[in-house]
């Protein structure tokens, strides 16, 4: 049995030895597959496999290009197959996205495997080159999960809709069911694609997905780094695995190039229809025409204020609309008038976060509504709603002139103790100083309201609790990067438990 067995090995090796594979990967596939295969693949993960990409060409002569993190796997199919033999090996990623650069997008890049050594083949500066590929083994390459469950197709708005969804997720770390678009299938006559910070909320409407409940997508590098939803048409599994609390969820979106699969992001999604405001007409509407938009995305960013922690610009409505800037120590605002801007309404002074104007506006959103200073910004457009938490900024402050001192006025001997003494010139001047200065007590010092010393003591426990939350959030990274490093070392340690029970039945 032992003499098969090393029969079969040698075989195979023999058999690798006089393969000789030949796979072309054209500039132009490379130039659509690398910029959204390199928001996967990780360059400072523990685990060496995953810094590669897996090459593989399969019996029909398709070749595909995938990567990993372990939560997620996008693979790319290249255009037309290949005739040879299957074949599957790892390339590591800093390599071949430096070969694709020197060719440019004039010269493929070639695999070479010539029995157990792989070689890239390109060009750089119109010269051939051939140089060794670091293999790693490919049986160390995790396994992509297999979708079976039946896919359905997306509407041709959705792309853009969880694009935006997506860009409104930020990176906010109190809640991780806020690190993702969620598909809300609640309502069962409106489905809606929603993504929120805790500060402003995206939401798209008129959709229909076929769910029994809503999703979670997480908010992967790849989905916007990539073209997978600029294509079309693109399609959708959700597929359940395990049973109880260990249910897991994956995602699949395909298109004919694409194929991205990770995993849902867990918990439930915020109630968030009760939080945004519907406009009225009471309400003050703008109408914002193409030159205005143009306008403001090149003057918004550019007005002063923006080194403040909240990026404030105020927008003053009136007759017409102007946009507004100050820095911290500015007493006056530095004002551009807006021009091709309709108004309904009365006048309104509004101030807000100038990233999430912009965001707005870069959306698409050219209908403005408020109700007052206090309240929700809606911005809208064709079905699609971006709320905005209005920015309130303490004023500045401004510093009492120190009191000028007043010498003191000796009485005349014709006068007595109880008769004021003559107004004198230098007396005089004693009435123009400010009231607030003659009051000052320099011996009394004003002791603090009950409300200031409350406030301080608010701000104080409100800043140890942000603290808190920072270190937690922290610990939550630390925690959530083992668990998958484990999962990646039980996986090995299961091959090698594989091979030694293969081992174990071999008999002498």
């Amino acid at each position: 049995m032992l003499k098969n067995v090393a029969g079969g090995l040698i075989s195979n090796l023999n058999q690798r030895k006089n393969m000789n594979t030949e796979i072309t990967l054209p500039a132009s596939e490379l130039k659509a597959a690398l910029p959204g295969l390199s928001k996967v693949v990780s360059r400072k993960s523990g685990l060496p496999v995953l810094q590669n990409i897996k090459v593989s060409r399969q019996r029909n002569g398709l070749v595909t290009l995938q990567a990993t993190d372990l939560d997620a796997f996008a693979t790319y199919t290249i255009t037309g197959t290949q005739p040879g033999q299957p074949v599957e090996l790892l390339v590591p990623m800093e390599q071949l996205n430096h070969a694709f650069k020197c060719c440019g997008s004039k010269n493929d890049v070639t695999l070479l495997c010539e029995g157990n050594e792989t070689k890239l083949r390109y060009y750089i500066g119109g010269n051939p080159v051939s140089q060794p590929v670091t293999v790693t083994p490919v049986n160390e390459w995790p396994p992509a999960p297999q979708i079976k469950t039946e896919s359905f197709e997306l509407a041709p708005a959705f792309g853009l809709a969880l694009k935006q969804a997506l860009a409104s997720c930020g990176e906010f770390q109190g809640r991780s069911t806020l690190r993702g678009a969620c598909l809300d299938v609640t309502d069962q006559a409106l489905h809606y694609v929603v993504g929120s910070d805790g500060r402003s909320l995206f939401a798209a409407n008129s959709f229909t997905f076929p769910l029994k409940e809503s999703v979670i997508i997480p908010g992967s590098k790849f989905l916007g780094g990539s073209d997978l939803l600029d294509q079309g048409p693109c399609l959708m599994a959700v597929q359940s695995a395990g049973k109880g609390r260990n249910v897991v969820k994956h995602i699949c979106l395909q298109t004919p190039r694409w194929q991205f699969i990770t995993r849902e992001v867990e918990g439930q999604f915020p109630v968030w229809k009760k939080n945004i405001p519907t406009p009225s007409p009471k309400w003050t509407h703008l109408k914002l025409g193409p030159s205005a938009v143009s306008q403001l995305l090149q003057v918004v960013p550019r007005l002063p204020g923006d080194d403040n922690n909240n990026h404030p610009v105020r927008l003053r409505i009136e007759k017409g609309l102007w946009v507004e800037g100050r820095n911290k120590n500015d007493q006056d605002w530095t004002q551009v008038a807006v021009a091709e801007v309709t108004i309904t309404g009365k006048p309104q002074l509004i101030q807000l976060n100038r990233n999430y104007l912009l965001q707005a506006l870069r959306f698409g959103l050219d209908e403005c509504a408020v109700e007052s200073d206090g309240t929700p910004i809606v911005f809208t457009n064709a079905g699609r709603k971006f709320v905005v938490m209005p920015v309130y900024e303490k004023p500045v402050e401004q510093k009492p002139s120190p009191p000028v001192p007043t010498p003191p006025v000796k009485p005349s001997a014709t006068q007595t103790s109880s008769t004021p003494p003559e107004t004198k010139p230098a007396e005089e001047r004693k009435t123009q100083m400010p009231r607030t200065a003659a009051k000052i007590e320099p011996t009394q010092t004003p002791e603090p309201s009950p409300t200031t010393s409350l406030i301080g003591q608010i701000e104080t426990i409100r800043d140890t609790l942000k603290n808190v939350i920072r270190d937690l959030n922290t610990l939550v990274d630390s925690v959530k990067l083992a668990e998958k490093e484990k999962r990646a070392s039980e996986k090995e340690v299961q091959s090698v438990r594989t091979t030694l029970k293969k081992l174990q039945q071999v008999t002498l």
